[in-house]
């Protein structure tokens, strides 16, 4: 047997393990699991002979032929795996598998997952994992597969294939990006810039008083609220709007509002209601409906509708009149407040239905692949393009963002500074798709700057403690509170330099190696250019 012939047969010894491993809801069969590995023809594997496995340990001499051919330590788990219930309401698991996002996730799975050689399973799963759901034992994968409501699911190894592939890619690209621009010496900042940066690290010297303001977004049905963070001083000064992500709210970005405010900057934190943390444990308890789509539009324009409030009450109330320069305005987002930073500084996000990861049929990388999501579903809500920048904003950082969505003329159409922030181990938002290729996309002559934080995750700036996502530590990473000095330190530095114009920040930005901001939990590594050959060098190189 040559070398491609023995990875498919791999491939179909891995679908046991490594699929209901890395994607639990698609254990598939109802009676048997069908396979074609050509040009060896069709295989199969008992919905019984996996059932007295998990009951008995007993292995059928056809289920033995593929699970002998995994790791011992991964069959070892393998029974855990296949009976465990996976904690979460029916109604909000009915809830996503009806929502826009959980039907094209589910639409994904189905390509692979089939209802017959050549049709979509998409219909058989989400049957099978509402009833799994909402039967006694659970949401188990043994019994998901009693749920299928077919004797016979057909599998495509290619799909498994694909996913396989690109988590390693994923985790090969991290490897790549550390290597790059960690294992070796730069050029370290000036004393005087290590000095400063220390000094911004730790609080300031104004005081600060919090009040919680209302707003309305003509889009919602509803008013959201805002914490604003104004220093006790006698003149205007700069605002920078702080924008969350999904399961998030008000107090995550509490600490670095606090930091900013005691360094001169009036701050409003906003909550998207639509995405909060109160959302998402509604959406848990099966309450509410998962969130849809139109949130790339509506987050952009609740973060305008502060704005043009703030500008309300600047003309009629005394506390705030003479207190703020909404002239001069900045916008700190993660994840989808990451998005909605780049989008409100001019990215914008041009609908393309005959985009190939979109077709019905392909949906390629949507579930590995947040910005491809998020475009698919986009482009359902008919628009053929929007524009969402606010000329009020003058710079921007955008952390772990959605940079992918907006594609190379997108990410060409910013104008303002701006500074991207990318955590090398993110698996929810990668770096490279994500943040490196989109920065190399900005133009050349632009202010710019790419953070690089190692071993950075999606969850490496968030507020301890708070959320209600059941988040492995693995994937969350170093105590993110190590973080937050680093985080401090650049944004004050950034918005210093371009909301107060102080140019000497500048300088202490310009380092690509900025030593004082790293620790023994994080490194930061500070790229003001990098082009696409130079990054395709990199990661091709792994």
């Amino acid at each position: 047997m040559n070398f491609a012939q023995s990875t498919r047969f791999a491939i179909a010894s891995f679908i046991l393990g490594t699929f209901t491993t890395v994607l639990p809801i698609a254990a598939i069969a109802a009676e048997r699991i069908t396979f074609n590995l050509s040009p060896f023809g069709q295989f199969n594997i008992q919905v019984d002979d996996l059932e007295t496995f998990v009951e008995t340990g007993e292995l059928s001499s056809e289920l033995a032929y593929y699970l002998n051919r995994l790791p011992p330590q991964q069959v070892e788990k393998l029974p855990k795996l296949l009976s465990t219930p996976l904690e979460v309401d029916p109604l909000s698991i009915s809830n996503f598998s009806n929502s826009t996002v959980g039907e094209a996730v589910i639409k994904n799975f189905g390509k692979g997952i089939r209802a017959d050689a050549n049709f979509n399973g998409f219909f058989a799963l989400r049957g099978a994992i509402i009833a799994a759901a909402f039967d006694k034992q659970g949401l188990t994968m043994m019994n998901l597969l009693r749920q299928f409501p077919l004797e016979t699911v057909y599998i495509d190894p290619k799909v498994i294939e694909q996913y396989i592939k690109r988590g390693s890619t994923l985790l090969k690209n991290s490897k790549a990006i550390d290597r790059a621009f960690f294992n070796h010496e730069q050029n370290s900042a000036s004393s005087k810039a290590q000095s400063e940066l220390q000094r911004l690290k730790i609080q300031g010297t104004y005081t600060w008083k919090k009040r919680t303001l209302s707003y309305k977004n003509p889009r919602r049905d509803y008013k959201g609220y805002f914490d604003l963070y104004q220093p006790k001083v006698n003149q205007p000064v700069p605002l920078v709007v702080i924008s969350h992500g999904l399961a998030s709210d008000r107090q995550t970005f509490a600490y670095l509002a606090e930091h900013l405010a005691s360094h001169g900057f009036a701050v409003a934190v906003v909550e998207h209601d639509d995405i909060s943390l109160n959302k998402f444990d509604r959406v848990l308890s099966g309450t509410e409906r998962f969130p849809e789509p139109n949130n790339l539009i509506d987050q952009p324009l609740d973060v305008k509708s502060v704005l043009d409030r703030l500008e309300q009450e600047s003309a009629t109330n005394p506390r705030l009149r003479n207190k703020l320069n909404l002239r001069e305005v900045g916008v700190i987002g993660q994840s989808l407040g990451g998005y909605t930073s780049l989008a409100l500084a001019g990215g914008k996000v041009i609908a393309d239905k005959m985009a190939e990861e979109c077709q019905p049929e392909n949906y390629r990388d949507v579930l590995l692949d947040l910005s491809s999501l998020a475009k698919c579903t986009f482009n359902d809500l008919k628009a053929s393009h929007y524009q969402l920048r606010d000329p009020r904003i003058k710079a921007v950082v955008a952390i772990n963002p959605l940079g992918k969505i907006f594609g190379q003329e997108g990410m060409g159409a910013i104008k303002i500074p701006t500074m991207l922030i990318s955590g090398t181990h993110d698996l929810i938002t990668p770096s490279v798709e994500e943040q490196l290729k989109p920065f190399t996309w900005l133009d050349r002559d632009l202010d710019k700057y790419l953070v690089l934080v190692k071993p950075g995750t999606h969850f490496s700036f968030l507020q301890e403690g708070l959320g209600v996502l059941p988040v492995p530590e693995g994937i969350v990473g170093p105590s993110p509170s190590s973080a937050y000095p680093g985080l401090k330190a650049l944004s004050t530095a950034f918005f210093k330099a371009y909301l107060a114009h102080q140019q000497k920040y500048k300088n202490y930005l310009e380092s690509d190696r900025l030593d004082t901001l790293s620790n023994d939990a994080f490194e930061f590594s500070v790229i003001r250019s990098l082009t696409p050959a130079k990054l395709q060098e990199i990661i091709t190189d792994n």
